[in-house]
């Protein structure tokens, strides 16, 4: 009994203190899938609070203790979508590692159809939109259940990380993780880690705070329905903001090709000023596009 004892404290230890390398932080999912839960019927909000329900309860754990809960409380969709952070280090789900991001050479100047052809982030929402509408074959009702959830669960962080810049970037630099700061400004140590943060704490610096900002903004833009051709547009559009030259993920040559930066950068005082409010724009379309996907899928 105290060795299982041990070995669920262990686990839970790793899965907390060791920080992902390519995830979109937990304030940037739960803002993105609390929006979008808000704008769904109220049908398809039943459908999603049913299988919420139906999480088994090794991972109602999980997301719980990942998000700072107690351990029994009840599951809220803007929580799940952290799941699929969580389970990162549980053998089980090692080969969805690669799924959180698309990286591509620095030789290439947009994201076209069919960049990649599997493993990597597009095509996982294609595969867990196709698997939320129609699970695969289940020796049993329980499991279908179960791949249905994770689906929804996946699918829902997937929508996050894709609208994340850094996470549509350049193999050579692993997605800006490798590009780090010269200065101590901010506990962020590298570009990445700096989008998926601490770009969101200033001003804004509470969950409350952004959803009323979001929320106030969400009638003056709109999305087209769901097609699953827009995952290759969604991506491009993270991709042209990484390579714009103040984003920092570029050095530009003399004939204009996107480098690596050589060393450590210093990001310029009027960062946060440039960049914040397209975060802003990111996680509104993320939130409106994550529910027209979810209004044809559940």
């Amino acid at each position: 009994m105290m060795v299982k004892y041990i070995a669920i404290t262990v686990f839970f230890l790793i899965v907390s203190v060791c920080k992902p390398s390519y995830a979109m932080g937990k304030l940037g999912h739960q803002i993105v899938c609390q929006l979008a839960f808000e704008h769904l019927s109220s049908v398809n909000q039943d459908k999603i609070t049913h299988l919420l329900n139906a999480i088994p309860t090794q991972h109602q754990h999980l997301i719980n203790h990942y998000n700072y809960k107690k351990k029994d409380k009840p599951i809220t969709f803007d929580n799940a979508c952290t799941w699929a952070d969580a389970i990162k280090r549980i053998e089980e789900y090692r080969p969805y590692s690669a799924w959180h991001y698309l990286n591509v050479p620095r030789s290439n100047t947009h994201i076209s159809v069919n960049e990649c052809s599997n493993n990597c982030l597009p095509q996982a929402i294609l595969t867990h939109q196709k698997h939320l509408v129609k699970p695969e074959k289940a020796e049993s009702k329980r499991e279908r259940e179960w791949q249905k959830i994770q689906s929804l669960l996946f699918l829902g962080h997937w929508l996050g990380d894709i609208h994340q810049p850094l996470h549509i970037s350049f193999a050579d630099d692993k997605g800006g993780n490798k590009i780090k700061f010269s200065h101590y400004d901010t506990k962020c140590g590298n570009l990445h880690w700096y989008w998926d943060e601490c770009i969101f704490y200033k001003e804004k610096n509470s969950k409350r705070k952004w959803l009323e900002l979001l929320r106030s903004k969400w009638k003056q833009s709109s999305q087209p329905s769901w097609q699953a051709k827009q995952v290759w547009q969604w991506a491009d559009e993270s991709f042209q903001i990484t390579t714009q030259p103040s984003f920092n993920c570029c050095q530009l040559t003399s004939e204009n090709h996107c480098e690596k930066p050589k060393g450590n950068i210093k990001l310029p005082e009027n960062y946060l000023d440039e960049f914040q409010p397209i975060m802003e724009q990111r996680l509104l379309q993320a939130a409106q596009r994550l529910t027209k996907v979810l209004e044809v899928s559940l």
